[in-house]
């Protein structure tokens, strides 16, 4: 059966929304999976594909092989079976047919995947937020062993599990405002953009920015910011161990 085709005068808006509608629940647990690597890969400054997903784990979260063909097709993926040997200091990939699938198969977003996953999983975000208070009964975001962040406005500190996690030396307005509202609402998983409106900035950039900002340089790698998948909200997450640093792929033709 032939695939449909989008007619290139509609508008790329609407098609988005419309393909959103038609993507079937069990499909935003992958799309957020596709969605947290490709956030990880860009906040450590990486390609994509260091942070490719490998297809098990997209199996894991209900992913068939027909769901895959169908954003493969529409270009919401781009797939490559991975070549990496022990020895590799960094992965390798080789190309293969857009809609031929190995054990080794890997998957990233493209940029209109990007935007669909952007989509399909804002709703998502925020109800899952409610449906962790009522599963815990407590504020979301609290870890069993760590408990709550803290920020020490008067130290300038962000302390977690009883340890510094960053100081601040030298005056940072956005880094700061997004920790004192943490702060102030409790630490929830979830939060919306704290940071007031500036003329001719770009609030999804300079919050992007600022998330970049609050993981670097931690004096002990202990908490993990990240964006929400919308744009407009701030998440956090405790890191178990300190991060390997990560080198550059090849993605071999």
């Amino acid at each position: 059966m032939a695939l449909s085709e989008v007619s290139p005068q509609a508008d790329g808006r609407q098609t988005r929304q419309r393909d959103r509608s038609d993507v079937r629940i069990h499909l935003r647990d992958a799309l957020w999976l596709l969605l947290q690597a490709y956030e990880y890969a860009d906040e450590l400054s990486q390609d994509v594909w260091s942070f490719a997903v490998e297809l098990p784990a997209l199996r894991a979260e209900r992913l068939t092989t027909s769901d895959l063909r169908w954003l493969a097709c529409k270009g919401y993926v781009e797939h490559a079976s991975e070549i990496t040997k022990s020895e590799d200091l960094r992965r390798h990939f080789r190309r293969v047919g857009l809609t031929q699938f190995t054990a080794e198969t890997c998957v990233v977003l493209t940029s209109d995947g990007l935007d669909l996953a952007r989509d399909v999983c804002a709703e998502s975000a925020r109800s899952s937020v409610s449906r962790s208070r009522l599963a815990i009964g407590r504020a979301p975001g609290i870890a069993g062993r760590g408990g709550r962040p803290k920020w020490d406005g008067d130290r300038r500190q962000i302390r977690f599990d009883g340890r510094i996690v960053k100081e601040f030396k030298l005056p940072s307005p956005n880094q700061e405002a997004v920790l004192m509202a943490f702060e102030e609402e409790g630490w929830p998983a979830r939060m919306d953009d704290p940071l007031a409106p500036t003329a001719n900035l770009d609030p999804r950039r300079r919050l992007h920015d600022t998330i970049k900002a609050l993981n670097r340089n931690q004096k002990e790698n202990l908490l993990r910011f990240m964006g929400d998948g919308t744009g407009e909200g701030i998440r956090w997450e405790p890191v178990p161990e300190a991060q390997a640093a990560l080198l550059p792929l090849s993605l071999d033709p």
